[in-house]
């Protein structure tokens, strides 16, 4: 990386800051179709840009490794181009679009990487999160006013399983600015329940569930003496009102599908695209069958599962990859915030991914990206208070 000091080029840190703040507050914004670029994309994108300009590429193992992910579905994709060109004669590639978010998130990673080396206060991204929060709050007051009762709630996005995804990667987000001390426990308990209020307008199951979990062990507070306590009080307030209200709760709709969830014909692995994967044949489960492939053999859709995804597109190689970024993301979380922490930062969203492809979905890269300068944070500043 190039020797820069973003505290001294005060206009570029004002415009980073400026491009940054609205790439993460208008993302709830869905203005164009599914698939395709929107608002905030272009104001990160523009961000990304001048960050990598200006400061440079960071070396280290997230960005080899992501960066070598990249590299091998580029391979992949362009060698079943060219097999389809010889061998099939069929040049529709609309499956790109996988390879191109793939792109671009590489892209914004890396960028926020390199940002997050030289900018250690993170105000700008708090700012743009809990506007954006707004935004689909506003939106459901709107809807809630005007008599606009959707089956599903999606706020400003395409489907509601944008908006659950939305509300898990801000629930984790939340969590890690608590734990950083960047915003008090009753602001992150006060917001979090606002997420699952969501999560549950959306009837995203991948959503509801994990953000529910995890918010349990969210609930302890890490710097409290008698926290332990606490938590447990929670706890038992959170099974009395259970309790008392279970006759209504037992009439909503989010929880009759988590009583469905064995019967439902979605949520079978099949229907996941699990199964998509032992139609490869043995080159195949090892190096991918291709993403436009896996869309043929999964009866024309999109499998709804990041690592079922992965592993059939990008085979068994690939898959390893990719098990390798998110294993040294565990690792550094848990070596930062410990298990509860582990569980409130990674846990969501690699649920989420199990029963939902999430891995287009640029929010999460910007809290993986901060996730990991933030717990690099934490334990320095826990070094400095052990001395």
């Amino acid at each position: 990386m190039k020797n820069f000091d973003l505290n001294h080029a005060n206009l570029y840190n004002k415009v980073l800051k400026f491009f940054l703040y609205f790439g993460i507050a208008l993302f709830p914004l869905y203005i164009f179709g599914s698939g395709t670029m929107q608002i905030s994309h272009f104001s990160l994108l523009i961000f990304s840009f001048f960050v990598l300009t200006i400061i440079g590429i960071p070396l280290n193992k997230y960005f080899y490794i992501f960066g070598f992910f990249l590299f091998y579905a580029i391979v992949v994709n362009i060698f079943y181009i060219y097999y389809d060109f010889y061998f099939v004669i069929d040049l529709n590639n609309r499956h790109l679009k996988d390879l191109l978010f793939l792109t671009y998130n590489f892209i914004l990673t890396t960028s926020l990487l390199s940002y997050f080396s030289y900018q250690k206060k993170f105000e700008v991204i708090l700012y743009g999160l809990i506007t954006s929060i707004l935004i689909v709050l506003l939106s459901w007051f709107y809807h809630f006013f005007m008599g606009m009762n959707n089956f599903r709630f999606t706020g400003f996005f395409n489907n509601p399983n944008q908006l659950g995804y939305f509300s898990v990667c801000c629930f984790s987000f939340l969590y890690m600015f608590y734990r950083n001390s960047h915003i008090p426990f009753k602001l992150m308990i006060i917001l979090s329940v606002i997420l699952i209020f969501f999560s549950i307008l959306s009837l995203s199951k991948a959503a509801y569930i994990p953000i529910i979990l995890c918010f349990i062990f969210a609930l302890k507070p890490f710097n409290y003496k008698y926290s332990k306590i606490v938590w447990i009080i929670f706890l038992l307030i959170s099974v009395l009102l259970f309790t008392l209200f279970f006759q209504q709760i037992s009439e909503t709709i989010f929880y009759k599908r988590i009583l469905n969830l064995p019967y439902e014909s979605d949520s079978s692995l099949e229907v996941r695209g699990y199964y998509v994967y032992f139609k490869a044949n043995f080159l195949q489960a090892i190096f991918g069958m291709g993403p436009k492939n896996v869309y043929y053999n999964n009866n024309f859709y999109e499998i709804h599962s990041t690592f079922a995804m992965i592993l059939s597109s990008f085979g068994l190689f690939g898959f390893l990859i990719f098990s390798l970024l998110m294993f040294f993301w565990i690792l550094d979380i848990n070596k930062a915030y410990g298990l509860f922490g582990l569980i409130c930062v990674c846990a969501p969203t690699l649920l989420y991914g199990l029963t939902h492809n999430g891995i287009r979905f640029s929010i999460f890269w910007i809290f993986f990206a901060l996730s990991i300068f933030m717990s690099k944070q934490y334990i320095k500043q826990k070094a400095l208070k052990d001395i």
